[in-house]
């Protein structure tokens, strides 16, 4: 029966398989890297590529850049530890999310024709304001750096589950391999190695899912156990509390606490794929598709936007075989069900395929925001104050940036690990949501909004962010409940962006022009064409490239 299996614990072989399969991702990735390095020479090659990222690519990555450690790892944690209650936050608006995310995205195209080669400098070109780009640059290295904690956490979490051994060393490992192929590959090797990563954990995140359940007993046995079970916190302290419920009254920091907590939960997920910086710009070195091809890379999404939703599975089956146990396993806890469960069904080998899946998500999370923090301060920081620094030296300064970038979150991963992973992570995904989704995304579309509604957007979701309930709010009622914080981020971002455009004077028409081109009519002279939306941009906008003047 599954409920007398032992909780495993590692052995030399867990140790060896794990190490072999991450240590082969990794260096795949690496190759991968290298392989790019040549064609990544100069400056604006290294940001955004050749703009030639297909189909295939560009789903896979963005879905890689999305799901990461909360999906792969951090799902299973909730799951295991909240019940049912834990379910929306496991991503049940994944797959609305990703699809307005692709929809929007491909918009950045006409961006970067207009010589736009990070995601703050596309609002930029938008608002014709550097105050407005330096802006969003700042707030996304903040939150992003906040973001990659998780990813750490994850990494480190699932190294010492199945090796037993301390953790620093493996992650110091990954950070420098992760470092190396964003240095020499750029936007095109990281872009191809988050596709990798992407299919990895793809893969085995819906094998083990489906495993896991029928390992535990099956749907109905699940079923049983959690709706009899109730919420032990930290250490294993017991209470009365049920969890078989869609919501569970743990207290109102609890995005589960009531409904108004799971409404706020739903739109985070829903805003926060288009607000991701690290997904949009995914985008940035697309190439224009077919219908057939935009149709395979929407499967492709929506294949795995399922997989958090499996890797949730493996957290009740956890909780179905072994109970509140895990509560007991500091400073893990709940996280460490999803490795736990990939052991005890596959013994070594199933926990180093499940830790490769677990570092695939991590590490391509990883590289996709350290590589916008690190063109943040070249491009939107350096470049954006100093236009006639040259591009080598900007390329010099991109480069460097990376190696502090992802040294900082893995100290604070170090030295402060968060209880639970999905949780941590959540408070800087409700900020990038409400930010971000308006402030670029919207603003693609809404020919109304100005560079002053975009600032106070800005600077209101930072602010308001600091109100959540585990910093300011816990002193401030009602902040201290989640879902009216998480609701007075988001709408409040809306709120402010929309009245201060409304208010303020937007671009000229004929630079607006450029953003939103009108339909054509037919032409008069059936043999006259007219130039390409970008070369009439180009004109219009006339962005300088880096190291030359202002225009």
């Amino acid at each position: 029966m599954a409920d007398s299996i032992p909780i495993p614990v590692p052995t030399p072989e867990s140790s060896m398989a794990v190490t072999v399969c991450i240590v082969a991702m990794l260096a795949v990735s690496t190759l991968i890297g290298f392989y790019f390095f040549r064609r990544s020479k100069t400056y604006d090659e290294w940001m955004i590529g050749h703009r030639d990222m297909g189909p295939i690519v560009t789903g896979l990555a963005l879905t890689a850049s999305w799901l990461s450690g909360w999906a792969i790892f951090g799902n299973a944690g909730l799951s295991y530890t909240y019940g049912w209650s834990g379910s929306w936050l496991i991503g049940t608006m994944n797959l609305m999310g990703l699809s307005l995310c692709v929809v929007m995205g491909y918009r950045m195209r006409r961006y970067t024709g207009l010589g736009a080669r990070t995601v703050p400098e596309v609002a930029r070109i938008r608002f014709d304001s550097r105050l407005v780009q330096a802006l969003a640059g700042g707030a996304m290295i903040i939150l992003l750096i906040v973001y990659s904690v998780g990813q750490y956490k994850a990494m480190a979490s699932v190294w010492t589950l199945t090796t037993g051994t301390g953790w620093l060393g493996s992650l110091v490992l990954t950070a420098i391999l992760c470092a190396v192929y964003i240095v020499v590959g750029g936007y095109a090797g990281t872009q191809v190695s988050l596709a990798l990563q992407g299919g990895i954990f793809m893969v085995i995140g819906w094998i083990f899912g489906i495993a896991s359940i029928y390992w535990a007993g099956g749907p109905a046995k699940i079923a049983e156990v959690i709706a009899a079970a109730d919420y032990v916190g930290k250490g294993g302290a017991a209470t009365t509390i049920p969890i078989g419920g869609y919501t569970t009254a743990l207290g109102p920091s609890y995005a589960g606490y009531d409904w108004l907590g799971v409404i706020a939960a739903m739109f985070m997920f829903l805003l926060m794929a288009t607000g991701f910086p690290q997904n949009i710009a995914r985008f940035l070195g697309t190439r224009k598709v077919t219908k057939k091809e935009y149709s395979i890379l929407m499967l492709l999404v929506a294949l795995n936007c399922v997989t958090p939703l499996m890797v949730g599975a493996m957290g009740l089956a956890a909780r179905a075989v072994w109970g509140a146990d895990l509560m007991t396993i500091a400073p893990i806890f709940g996280d460490a069900a999803a490795s736990l469960v990939s052991m005890a069904m596959g013994g070594p080998v199933g926990a180093a395929i499940f830790s490769m899946a677990v570092f695939s998500a991590a590490v391509s999370t990883i590289a996709g925001m350290v590589m916008i923090m690190a063109t943040n301060i070249s491009r939107d920081f350096v470049y954006n104050l100093m236009p006639k620094t040259p591009p080598r030296v900007l390329l010099l300064l991109a480069r460097i940036f990376v190696i502090p970038l992802i040294i900082i979150p893995l100290w604070w991963t170090y030295t402060s690990p968060p209880p639970v992973l999905s949780e941590f992570m959540s408070g800087s995904a409700v900020a990038q949501a409400g930010i971000f989704f308006f402030v670029i995304a919207v603003s693609m579309y809404w020919k109304r909004a100005t560079k002053w509604g975009a600032v106070a957007a800005i600077v209101y979701g930072m602010a308001a962010a600091l109100l959540h309930p585990n910093v300011w709010g816990s002193a401030l009622p009602p902040f201290n409940h989640w879902g009216v914080w998480a609701l007075t981020v988001m709408g409040g971002c809306a709120l402010v962006y929309v009245v201060v455009s409304l208010l303020t004077k937007p671009l000229p028409n004929e630079k607006l022009a450029v953003f939103f081109p009108q339909k054509k009519q037919a032409p008069a002279q059936p043999s006259q064409t007219e130039a390409p939306v970008e070369a009439q941009a180009q004109a219009q906008v006339q962005m300088p490239a880096p190291g030359q003047p202002t225009q």
